[in-house]
């Protein structure tokens, strides 16, 4: 893979997602959605109302002031992102497929190998921008609910977020696998939402930690204060190393896969 080819693979699939209807609605609901969805929460959370939705939502809440504000972001973000990320994944390889292009990618000097990638990394890259711009957000938002100027505490608190929703944008990349070699979108968001699932029963089981698509939302805080301190780097961890065997994985099928 010469660097040339992967520049030119590189700006053809950013315009693609800068294009894309799926990727801006997916960016929209990560910046938009999960700021306004936590502000409430939080709101309804440190009232006084004993409503179903804030005796469901008052656990979640992890701290006081920005940190519980922010706390609650970050558990928002480790499910939104993951679907948000998963689907554009799922949509950017499977849609070679389903639209017939497939082929059409043999006749370029790229390798279907590099332009796989070039989908991976700006999905990626996008989606951890999707994540800045929604913690940047989150300032403002908190400042007009009477939070007050964020603190030390908050600066903290806003970097843990944006790792959560890092770690979660990553851990989507494995979806491209199922996509591929299932040639089309909808396998991949079937996985996607098969690990979904998985992901509650492994949290249910008390193995939640040890489940990469887990660990980043206890580590925030959804499955209560002890969770989250159970939550060690190793865990963590776990996730990059899932996240790039699955775009290692799909590079290869992709490198040797009968494409025409």
């Amino acid at each position: 893979m010469s660097g040339s080819s992967f520049v030119a693979a590189w700006e053809v699939e950013t315009l693609v997602l800068r294009r894309s209807g799926a990727a801006r609605t997916a960016a929209l609901v990560v910046v938009l959605g999960t700021v306004a969805l936590s502000a409430a929460f939080t709101a309804v959370a440190l009232g006084d109302g004993d409503s179903q939705m804030a005796l469901k939502v008052r656990p979640m809440l992890q701290g006081t002031g920005w940190v519980a504000y922010l706390g609650m972001l970050a558990q928002v973000l480790s499910v939104a992102v993951l679907l948000a990320a998963g689907v554009v994944v799922a949509w950017t390889v499977g849609r070679e497929f389903t639209d017939g292009t497939v082929t059409g990618l043999l006749a370029t000097p790229t390798s279907p190998r590099t332009v796989v990638l070039a989908k991976l990394g700006a999905v990626l890259l996008g989606s951890v921008g999707a994540v800045v711009l929604a913690v940047a957000l989150a300032v403002p938002v908190g400042v007009a609910t009477g939070l007050g100027p964020p603190d030390g505490a908050a600066l903290g608190a806003a970097l843990r977020t944006t790792a959560v929703g890092s770690l979660a944008a990553v851990l989507a990349l494995p979806v491209a696998l199922v996509a591929s070699v299932r040639k089309g979108y909808l396998a991949g968001v079937g996985a996607l939402l098969g690990v979904v699932v998985v992901t509650q029963v492994a949290t249910v089981a008390g193995a939640g930690a040890w489940f990469p698509w887990a660990a980043p939302g206890l580590w925030a805080g959804m499955g209560g204060a002890a969770a989250a301190a159970a939550v060690q780097p190793v865990h963590l961890a776990l996730g990059p190393v899932v996240g790039g065997l699955g775009v290692l994985a799909t590079a290869w099928w992709w490198g040797r896969a009968e494409l025409g």
